[in-house]
């Protein structure tokens, strides 16, 4: 049964929000535009599109340069024998380069170590503006959707993107320990002292030692209000799954 548009967006941004990698595809400028296909490390901003981090001396940023038309297949690895039965979904759009600060900060806050080499004079910052995007939801489960129904409102983005540091700096710092209860009770994760590095209008992501962990909002927020209500909630159905 296929999916409302309102809510096959939100299914496909909250796949992609929860990967921290992808298969770029783009035309081969050296080989009469041959598909080819690389593998890179992604972010997805407040408004949904993909943020890439990529090296001028790559093939893919190359191509880029020559036509910036390009895809990004993201895959939600499951138990499956059968990887056709696994959620993913290939979004197509236009890459291009962001001075933007606030792309920077979320890529660096979903791979930290990338700080070694971000500031190297060939290294850029890339935005993926979604024009399309295809989900398959399983076997014999597949919709198109258009590129504006998959990004966030854009009134919600930006007061997320301005509320985001106050609201995981006040998190981390007065509420650690229901960010535990988050990450070990709703998500099944072990160990203390996960932090929030970054909130968005569907979600919030956890790290602890190198290890990150997406924490999916049952509701979609539009404000730092709505935020605080479902991290109050959350923390509620945190506990009762802890209580006996």
């Amino acid at each position: 049964m296929a999916l409302a548009r309102e809510e096959l967006g939100w299914e496909i941004r909250a796949l992609m929000r929860a990967q921290r990698h992808a298969m770029l595809s783009t035309g081969q400028a050296a080989a009469d535009n041959w598909p080819y296909g690389s593998l890179v490390t992604v972010a997805i901003d407040q408004a949904g599109c993909p943020i890439l981090l990529l090296s001028g001396l790559s093939d893919h940023t190359r191509n880029i340069d020559a036509d910036n038309r390009a895809s990004l297949l993201f895959h939600q690895s499951t138990r499956h024998r059968n990887p056709q039965r696994s959620p993913r979904v290939t979004v197509m759009g236009k890459v291009r380069r962001t001075h933007k600060s606030e792309h920077a900060q979320r890529f660096l806050a979903m791979h930290p170590e990338a700080e070694m080499y971000a500031g190297f004079g060939d290294f850029n910052f890339y935005r993926m503006s979604v024009e399309r995007a295809h989900w398959v939801g399983g076997f014999a489960q597949a919709q198109w959707l258009a590129g504006r129904h998959v990004q966030s409102e854009a009134k919600a983005a930006k007061a997320l993107a301005g509320a985001q540091a106050g609201i995981t700096a006040h998190m981390n710092a007065d509420h650690a320990d229901a960010v535990d209860l988050y990450a070990q009770n709703l998500l099944k994760r072990r160990g203390q002292g996960w932090r929030i590095i970054g909130v968005d209008c569907d979600g919030a992501d956890l790290e602890r030692n190198g290890r990150f962990v997406r924490l999916g909002f049952p509701v979609r927020v539009k404000n730092a209000p709505d935020v605080r209500n479902v991290f109050v909630r959350l923390a509620s159905d945190a506990r009762g799954v802890a209580a006996p």
